[in-house]
């Protein structure tokens, strides 16, 4: 799915709230709507949906929004709200961004991302590769662990196959791209130091 087919869905408290940091990042900025969708590459009329919580943006937009805004991605994990308790994460209130053109959902399993650490489970469905579209821009130490499934991982020019309670690490500024391998999802456990996702 291309990053201009997001599809406009009922309003939910993330997405509105995801829609309202992006316009307030962006008059930070003192950016336009147009000044945004030509820097970032998105349609004006598709920022305009976002801004408005009626669009869950595509992952590819979520990129190019953030790199416009000189922003990491993982910045609209945050809320308005502080976590009651700056040391543990409950299962059930856990910080979520789902990437729902790509059927990813990250849990950030750190109570904010404010610290040295990030640490993410991140549900990945079968069929899933980000292989056109690799990481590779950020300074950071990464280490992932396949809690569920198999993945192959490309680190710059090699490549690894692991399965459930294998781990890799790598430094994020080479590029990397992973895939899920056979007919289930993937479960892995992403961190990162410094929290740059």
């Amino acid at each position: 799915m291309s990053a201009e087919n997001d599809v406009p869905t009922m309003a939910d408290p993330s997405v509105e709230y995801m829609g309202a940091l992006i316009r307030r990042l962006r008059e930070s900025a003192g950016m336009t709507l147009a000044d945004l969708g030509r820097v970032a590459g998105v349609s004006q009329g598709l920022l305009s949906q976002i801004e408005r919580g009626l669009g869950n943006p595509a992952y590819l937009t979520l990129l190019k929004i953030a790199k416009a805004l000189d922003v990491p991605v993982g910045r609209f994990f945050d809320t308005d709200e502080e976590p009651t308790d700056n040391r543990v994460v409950r299962a059930d209130g856990r910080r979520q961004l789902q990437v729902t053109d790509r059927g990813l959902v990250y849990e950030l399993l750190t109570p904010t991302m404010n610290g040295q650490l990030l640490v993410l489970k991140v549900r990945v469905p079968a069929g899933y590769s980000n292989e056109s579209v690799p990481f590779g821009h950020h300074r950071a130490e990464e280490c992932l662990f396949v809690l569920e499934g198999a993945c192959y991982f490309q680190i710059g020019e090699d490549g690894y196959t692991l399965e459930a309670g294998d781990s890799i690490t790598y430094q994020g500024d080479q590029p990397h791209w992973f895939r899920v391998i056979g007919d289930a999802e993937a479960v892995i456990i992403a961190t990162m130091t410094p929290p740059v996702f």
